[in-house]
This record gives C-alpha cells, sequence and structure tokens, in this order.
C-alpha cells in the first residue's frame, strides 16, 4: 500500500469526509456518534475551532484518516485545547497521530500560546501516551467535558 498523505487545513467543502470519518472512529470505538448532541462540535467546525483556532485533516491519498484541533479556551491566560484527535484504526501505530500531535503543538507555539490542555479518557492509551511524551502532566478537571476522565495541561 502506497501511502500519499496530505495535511489540510479544514474547508467547508471536507464537512462530508469529515462526519463520515467520525461515524467510523466512533463505530469502531463502540460509541455513537451524536453529532447534534455531544459532538455537535465536528458539525460546526467553523465556529467551534477556526474562529479561534485550527482544524486539520490528514488525508491518504483522498481518504479522510485523521483529524486534530486546538481552540482557545482562555484569552486572557492564552491558553488553548487540544481536540479531535482520532486516527482511522487501520492507520493506527505509523506515527501519524504524533504527526497531527505535533501540528497542534507547533502551532499554539507559534501562535504564543502560553498554556495547552487536553482531555481524554482512561482507555485512550495512544492519547495518554502522546501526552506524556510531549510533557503533559495530569491536572484537575477543567473543563464541563462529562465524558472525560482524564486531564492533562502544558505550560510552553
Amino acid at each position: 500500500m502506497i501511502v500519499i498523505l496530505d495535511l489540510k487545513i479544514y474547508e467547508s467543502n471536507m464537512q462530508d469526509d469529515i462526519k463520515n470519518f467520525y461515524q467510523k472512529c466512533f463505530d469502531d470505538l463502540g460509541w455513537e456518534y451524536q453529532p447534534d448532541r455531544r459532538h455537535f462540535d465536528t458539525v460546526n467546525i467553523q465556529e467551534e475551532y477556526m474562529k479561534n483556532g485550527c482544524f486539520w485533516c490528514l488525508y491518504d491519498n483522498k481518504k479522510l484518516i485523521g483529524t486534530v484541533a486546538v481552540r482557545t479556551i482562555d484569552f486572557e491566560n492564552k491558553t488553548a485545547e487540544m481536540k479531535r484527535l482520532y486516527i482511522l484504526s487501520n492507520y493506527q501505530g505509523k506515527g501519524y497521530g504524533d504527526l497531527l500531535f505535533k501540528t497542534a503543538l507547533n502551532y499554539v507555539k507559534d501562535k504564543g500560546y502560553k498554556k495547552i490542555c487536553a482531555d481524554t479518557q482512561k482507555s485512550r492509551n495512544a492519547s495518554q501516551h502522546l501526552m506524556k511524551k510531549y510533557g503533559f502532566r495530569e491536572t484537575e478537571k477543567y473543563n464541563n467535558n462529562d465524558f472525560a476522565e482524564l486531564f492533562f495541561e502544558l505550560d510552553l
């Protein structure tokens, strides 16, 4: 299999790819995809991420295989949050999550943020591994995400 990667910043014409991508990712995780409730941000990317952050899509040829997003959660203290880091299951373990993670980190550093936060679930070992690899430390709950079980932050 020849992989031709293309990392793109979100554009509205990607929305169908994104919806199908999250449906597949969440099915693989055994979660219900709820774009009208819990996952509202995935169908409102312009408002939720692009106005005060960024959203990236990683394509293999023309197939969406991964995403990551960053948004500002505290303007005064220059704090960002990393969200929506997902890779299709058959592409995991190949360094694509690392690529997306570094893309988000480089973005917040370039934009002058002082801190980045992230949340995850205990079952999401790859997310926890990446956060620890890049020096994130576990912290107290910083948001109102009732589904998150672990919270991390990194001073930049």
